[in-house]
C-alpha cells in the first residue's frame, strides 16, 4: 500500500485555489485531500499519515483527524483495523451500486428541473457542453461533466437531492476519467447524450429528460463495464466489498 507523499498533498493545495479570506483548518485540509483524491493526484490505496499532512499544511493533527473522519463518512477514505486512514478504491460492486442509485435519483432531479427551471439558471450548462465538445484532456472533461450535471440538478431547487448526487458523482469521477481515455468515442457519445438531456430540459419535457438521463447513465456504466470487465455481483459479495474487497483493476 502506497504511503502518503508530500508532493501529492502539495499539488492539492496548488490545484485547489483557496480564497484569500481565512479558511478553517479542518475545511482546508478536507478540501485539499478531497481534490487530490477525486483527481487522482492522491491515488487509491494511499495511506494518509496525519502527522505528515499536518506538517505540510501547517495545521495541528486535530483538524486533520476531523477532515479524515468527514471524508470517511462521505466514502472517500476508510480506516483500517489499526485506525490508519487509507484512500478508498472502489470495488466492482460499489461502482455498480453507485450507478444503480444514480439511475434511481438522477432522473427525478432532471425531471424536476425540466418542469420548472428558468432558462437563465441553465446557461452554465450550455457553456460546459461546449467546453466538453472541445476538451481533449480526460480529467478536465470529467470535471466539466460533473459540473454540467450539478448545474442541471441545482436548477431543480432540491438541495438535499443535489448533495446526494454530487457525492455519488465525485466517488466515480476518477473512473469516468479512465473510461473516457480507454473506451473509443465514449466522450463523443456522452456529449451527444448531454445535448439530448439539455434539449429535453429546455423543452420543459420531464419525461424525455428523465429518459435521456437514464440512457446516458446506462451508456457510462456500459463503458466502465467494458473497461473493467465488470460482472453482475453476487448478493453474498456485497458485504465483503464494503470491507476490504478487491479494487477495480
Amino acid at each position: 500500500m502506497a504511503p502518503h507523499t508530500p508532493s501529492a498533498v502539495a499539488r492539492g493545495v496548488v490545484d485547489l485555489g483557496l480564497p484569500g479570506r481565512p479558511v478553517p483548518a479542518r475545511h482546508k485540509v478536507k478540501m485539499v485531500l478531497h481534490r487530490g483524491i477525486v483527481t487522482g493526484t492522491i491515488p487509491g490505496g494511499t495511506r494518509l499519515v496525519q502527522s505528515s499532512i499536518a506538517a505540510e499544511l501547517a495545521v495541528g493533527t486535530r483538524p486533520v483527524r476531523e477532515a479524515l473522519t468527514e471524508l470517511a463518512a462521505e466514502g472517500f477514505v476508510r480506516f483500517d483495523k489499526r485506525g490508519g486512514a487509507v484512500v478508498r478504491e472502489l470495488c466492482r460492486t460499489e461502482l455498480e451500486d453507485i450507478y444503480e442509485i444514480r439511475m434511481m435519483l438522477e432522473p427525478v432531479a432532471t425531471a424536476r428541473t425540466a418542469r420548472s427551471a428558468a432558462k437563465a439558471s441553465l446557461r452554465p450548462a450550455i457553456q460546459l457542453l461546449v467546453a466538453m465538445e472541445t476538451e481533449t484532456d480526460g480529467a478536465r472533461w470529467a470535471e466539466h461533466n460533473a459540473r454540467f450535471h450539478n448545474v442541471i440538478d441545482e436548477a431543480g431547487n432540491s438541495p438535499r437531492l443535489v448533495a446526494i448526487l454530487k457525492n455519488l458523482r465525485e466517488l466515480s469521477t476518477l473512473y469516468i476519467t479512465h473510461s473516457v481515455l480507454a473506451v473509443p468515442d465514449r466522450a463523443a457519445r456522452a456529449n451527444a447524450e448531454h445535448e439530448e438531456i439539455l434539449r429535453a430540459v429546455f423543452a420543459h419535457d420531464p419525461v424525455a429528460a428523465a429518459d435521456a438521463v437514464i440512457r446516458h447513465l446506462d451508456g457510462t456504466l456500459g463503458a466502465l463495464r467494458t473497461m473493467h470487465q465488470l460482472r453482475a455481483p453476487l448478493p453474498a459479495t456485497r458485504a465483503a466489498c464494503w470491507a476490504d474487497g478487491p479494487a477495480l483493476p
